[in-house]
């Protein structure tokens, strides 16, 4: 039960003088909370933005540790440019324990420069994503996407350090309409933490802690948890005054979603926001953003800038719309984010007319590693594959080259339940093992397979090509290479 459930203005969300607490069964969720015949009064529907990390940021402790204000006031002008007026920021409990009079420096700076672009702000005060969960405070430069505070920082013997971050940052901002929402903790089951036992319990009770620690301060903006998993919002929603939900899936899968969650919100009076979305080229911004127009629900997308996280990374990045430069990637996405609903004219004079120039990136052929992609493949960065990287394309016809130098051939991709089929052939001709199905329904990052050998002595050119066809079991046609190499040893 919310301890803080009384009647009246909470954080920001009017709740009826008539609500009573119930449990709800919706979409096979059990739900606690405020139930009620009327909506919140202010649905956030109105919101329309962006997770944004500066570009030269590779994580959220640089963006603090290195806190470079001319460029956040540049590229928070690109967001203006974009009609945009809300921003999502992560913060870093271990910076603020390192240099706690710097940080909310900074964070007063970056509040006002966020009000010079008539922008708001959603502070992410907490986050468990992703692996490891460890905050490298001395080589933080050179590291990928780390949490705040970390696995190791969740127990009760660290809560008086978490509750005076807290404390000086909602009890200072509590009543400042720069920011619009805190969100407290993000992805709680982001780690693989949250799958081990006694992890998700550890991870839960922190979680709780904090949005009840955050409710006493008695801020009058609202709170909530961003789960990557829209089934897991039942474990906050009591304690939240918003229900958010993070969905990376296509179209049809993205409005079902937002469907269901706000068939919840209904039922228990509380608002459904989306804080994270759109991901190439599963879900693409040009084909989510009409989706979530229709649905009128308030919006943050993954991410403004084409920087340096390991999201935004490569010739053809996973996420991110503006380089730091302002050149735009795709005149289709920033007349997608201007105009959701639909626009008149060119893509390219909508893009043109708000300051933006075109790339030429989105439409070439590119080598990485040896290997040369033609123009849809992309690049992902994270833990499994080796290298802890891989390349993925799912539109037939697109095409992966490596030149090797043996008489035997081996592809190193990524088998799992969204893979499709691969052909492959070498030397123009096709290889002893024409077609690769790569289906399975258990996710293997590395399933060697030896598509030729006995071949003659010197160089053979192998094309890896997407077919655009998958197993009937599959749920996408995903063509996933970690590498093309010359041995099977």
């Amino acid at each position: 039960m919310n301890p803080f459930s009384e009647s009246g203005m909470r954080s920001g969300v009017l709740v009826p003088a008539l609500a009573c607490v119930a449990t709800v069964l919706i979409g096979g969720l059990l739900l606690s909370g405020s139930l009620s015949a009327e909506p919140a009064k202010d649905d956030l529907a109105w919101m329309r933005g962006a997770n944004y990390v500066p570009s030269y940021s590779r994580n959220d402790v640089q963006t603090w540790m290195d806190f470079d204000p001319v460029v956040i006031d540049r590229e928070l002008g690109y967001a203006e440019r974009l009609k945009l007026n809300t921003v999502r920021v992560f913060l870093q409990q271990a910076v603020y324990e390192k240099q706690p009079e710097k940080f909310l420096a900074d964070f007063e700076s970056f509040l006002a420069l966020c009000d010079k672009h008539k922008i708001k702000m959603m502070p992410v005060l907490f986050d468990s994503c992703t692996d490891p969960q460890r905050v490298d405070l001395k080589e933080y430069r050179d590291k990928d996407w780390m949490p705040s505070p970390g696995f190791s920082r969740l127990g009760m013997e660290d809560w008086p350090a978490m509750e005076k971050y807290i404390v000086a940052l909602v009890g200072k901002y509590k009543q400042d309409p720069r920011i619009v929402l805190w969100d407290v903790m993000n992805e709680p089951e982001g780690t693989g933490e949250f799958g081990k036992a006694g992890g998700k319990a550890k991870i839960v009770d922190f979680l709780q802690r904090a949005l009840k620690r955050v409710r006493a301060e008695g801020p009058a903006q609202s709170m909530s948890i961003g789960w990557a998993f829209t089934s897991n919002t039942s474990i906050s929603v009591d304690l939240s005054d918003v229900i958010i939900i993070h969905n990376y899936t296509d179209p049809n899968g993205l409005a079902g979603d937002i469907q269901r969650t706000r068939e919840i919100g209904r039922a228990l009076g509380k608002p459904v926001i989306i804080n994270e979305f759109v991901g190439r080229p599963q879900q693409r911004i040009e084909e989510a953003l009409p989706v979530i127009a229709k649905e009128h629900i308030g919006w943050c997308f993954w991410e403004l800038m084409i920087g340096r996280t390991q999201f935004s990374q490569g010739t053809k990045p996973y996420q991110g719309h503006i380089y730091p430069d302002g050149t735009c990637y795709s005149a289709k996405e920033v007349a997608a984010i201007l105009c959701p609903e639909g626009y008149v004219g060119s893509a390219e004079e909508v893009a043109a007319n708000a300051g933006f120039k075109v790339s030429d990136k989105g439409g070439k052929a590119f080598t990485e590693e040896g290997i040369t992609f033609s123009p849809l493949w992309k690049r992902w960065n994270g833990n499994g594959p080796t290298g802890d990287r891989l390349w993925y394309a799912s539109d037939a016809n697109e095409t992966a080259t490596k030149t090797v130098e043996d008489t035997s051939v081996v592809l190193v991709m990524k088998f799992g339940p969204d893979c499709g089929i691969a052909s492959v052939t070498i030397d123009g001709k096709p290889a002893t093992v024409r077609e690769v199905d790569t289906y399975s329904k258990d996710v293997d990052w590395n399933r060697r397979t030896v598509v030729a050998q006995d071949l003659a002595a010197g160089r053979h050119t192998v094309v890896v090509t997407a077919t655009g066809r998958k197993a009937a079991d599959s749920t996408g046609c995903y063509v996933q290479i970690v590498d093309i190499v010359a041995s099977p040893n």
